[in-house]
């Protein structure tokens, strides 16, 4: 009987160290310091001591940030090309929670003939982007050929969980 109770109270106090390593560490460490500045001290050591692995795990986030970046503008400039304006219009949000003015009906007089990203820029630890897209349309009617650059100003709502971009592609004000 005595045999099985150390048996259990081994058992019991690896899984604790396999566990919660980290929590015994902690109270080991501060049981064995009569300071609380030496306590802040070797916490201090630790983290920086792991400061690269926390890094890496923020860098996690923004990658993930960038790829769903890269993936919404490619969704919205398909839209674009194939004519769904409406769902391309979806992205367009204002930052400081103005209303967006509808989409004006006339933009279906228009046809997106190429679009292309020139550049893009993150900023604000991703938060914000700004993308500079070449975009050439053509008005149906007349058939002339516009080319236009469009700088676009994204940035990423952490509530949604998603990019928005502040302005749509200003085809009407260009011709």
């Amino acid at each position: 009987m005595y045999v099985s109770k150390m048996v259990r109270k081994l058992n019991f106090r690896r899984y604790l160290v396999n566990k919660h390593y980290f929590l015994l560490a902690i109270v080991m460490v501060t049981v064995g310091c009569a300071s609380v500045k030496y306590v802040g001290e070797l916490v201090e050591d630790e983290f920086d001591t792991h400061s690269p692995s926390f890094n890496f795990l923020s860098q996690k986030k923004i990658d993930q940030k960038v790829a769903e970046f890269e993936k919404t503008v490619s969704r919205y400039a398909k839209n674009l090309k194939y004519g769904y304006f409406r769902e391309a219009y979806r992205w367009v949000k204002h930052r400081d929670g103005r209303r967006v003015v509808p989409l004006d009906k006339s933009i279906y007089m228009y046809r997106i003939h190429s679009y292309e990203v020139l550049s893009s820029f993150m900023s604000d630890n991703g938060r914000e982007a700004r993308v500079m897209a070449k975009v050439s349309f053509y008005e149906i009617d007349t058939g002339a050929l516009v080319e236009i650059l469009d700088e676009q100003i994204w940035w990423f709502a952490e509530v949604a969980n998603e990019w928005f971009v502040e302005a749509f592609v200003p085809i009407e004000t260009e011709i």
